[in-house]
């Protein structure tokens, strides 16, 4: 059916197949983007609704421009829907990106959430936090274009930091290969202390960052990770250490990789919990020069994953309770499997030892020390890697969260109380917190009874 006519947000799509929508306000960047999504539609054998909305009164003459452009873009070879509606762009195309009806939304880069404009900032960057399913904001679509019909390959630098948002970005890349050639680099922006912790470094940290042994040893582990969701296929790998905003230098390292689009995963945090977490999502929409696609963790975002259980994520504040809960989760660690100990710190917490020279870097080098002596004798020969974390966070519970992310846990094991003190709070509160707010299961071990 190819109609330009007001439908309600939420009515059925006019093909049963999930589509493409892409959003239109008639400037040159919006039309560009819109031969960007008819492409894209074509190849994938999918139907392409472009949306246009107005906030006041719906003239006639705008549906004959809307039709206009849908009689364009089926000159390609696509098959169009072009839609009229009221409201406001960035709520429009959020209420009608759902997985069932479409499986991507396309926006060009500029323009205003007030009729007739679509800036960044408003409805790109709105619909890109909220949407359910992919966005792809277009800023210079005669790359994507080239690819598309052949011409060329298309650079992909994907944001990665071993989380799970980061690893539903590379799936995403995973099903853009089977479209056309690409040339995939992956790419780690991490806090030198942290990392350094994590993989059992020790000395002064100097401003350069990490050693080149640590580097190598995160590459591994990049590469480990990508390899297994990317399912084949040659790709690579920068890592680098930075004091700075991570959203800044990864999309100086898109740029300086080339990148045509830049990919990266959203947690989709709204309200005051994207204020507390940030988004590295928005900044690289704000930084990128380049097309950027924004995946979200999950349509609908479930459990974590059905399937056996692989990487099992402890966290301890070294009370009898925490490090019972390390216990059981070494029982749950397969053969093959992933352990990993994590221990929060609040900012400029105290080191184990209070005389313990060297500032923070050493303070994490300590606290990491004793979760190395909680790790099972004989893992190795059981086939089981191991990981320790030292997390620097004011909030134990989304510390653990954020840990629990970037390991990419299928299950996360903690204590039901018995803290220490040292966030004033009690760690049985912080397990209520992460069961309240977790996508994955926890198993929560009681105390033992007196």
């Amino acid at each position: 059916m190819n109609s330009t006519t007001p439908t309600p947000a939420g009515s059925p799509a006019a093909s049963t197949s999930p589509g493409i929508l892409c959003g239109t306000d008639f400037s040159p960047a919006a039309e560009a983007a819109a031969g960007v999504a008819a492409r894209l539609a074509r190849r994938l054998d999918v139907p392409l609704e472009v949306l246009h909305t107005e906030t006041h009164a719906l003239e006639p003459s705008v549906m004959e421009r809307l039709e206009r452009e849908a009689a364009r873009l089926r000159a390609t070879g696509a098959t169009v829907r072009a839609e009229l509606a009221r409201g406001l762009a960035d709520e429009q195309l959020v209420a009608r990106a759902q997985p069932d009806r479409y499986r991507l939304l396309v926006v060009g880069a500029l323009g205003g959430r007030t009729a007739g404009r679509w800036v960044l900032g408003s409805v790109a960057e709105r619909a890109a936090e909220r949407a359910a399913v992919p966005t792809l904001v277009t800023r210079a679509p005669e790359a994507l274009a080239a690819w598309l019909r052949g011409e060329r390959p298309l650079r992909v630098f994907v944001a990665f930091d071993f989380s799970r948002s980061s690893e539903a970005a590379l799936a995403w890349v995973r099903e853009l290969r089977e479209l056309g050639p690409c040339t995939v680099i992956t790419g780690f922006v991490f806090w030198p202390p942290e990392q350094r912790a994590r993989l059992g470094g020790n000395g002064p940290l100097s401003l350069e960052g990490s050693s080149a042994e640590v580097l190598a040893m995160i590459q591994r582990d990049i590469h480990t990770r990508a390899a297994e969701v990317l399912g084949g296929g040659e790709f690579e790998v920068r890592a680098e250490s930075n004091w700075g905003r991570q959203d800044v230098r990864l999309a100086e390292m898109a740029y300086e990789a080339g990148a045509d689009l830049l990919v990266t995963g959203s947690h989709q945090y709204h309200g005051f919990e994207r204020l507390w977490h940030g988004s590295v999502s928005r900044g690289l929409l704000h930084h990128a020069a380049m097309n950027v696609a924004v995946v979200p963790l999950a349509a609908g975002a479930g459990p974590a994953l059905p399937g056996p259980v692989r990487r099992v994520l402890a966290a301890t504040d070294f009370s009898a309770t925490g490090d019972r809960a390390v216990a059981r989760a070494i029982a749950l660690v397969p053969r093959g499997g992933v352990l990993h100990l994590v221990h929060v710190v609040p900012p400029h917490g105290a080191a184990p030892e209070a005389s313990a020279p060297g500032g923070p870097g050493r303070e994490l080098a300590l606290w990491a020390g004793r979760l190395r002596a909680l790790l099972p004798e004989g893992a190795e020969s059981r086939g089981i890697a191991t990981n320790v974390e030292v997390v620097t966070h004011r909030d134990p519970a989304a510390g653990i969260l954020l840990a629990a992310d970037r390991a990419g846990a299928d299950v996360i094991c903690l204590g039901s109380h018995g803290g220490t003190g040292r966030f004033d709070t009690l760690l049985g509160s912080v397990s209520q917190q992460v069961v309240a707010k977790s996508y994955r299961p926890v198993l929560v071990v009681p105390s033992p009874r007196e």
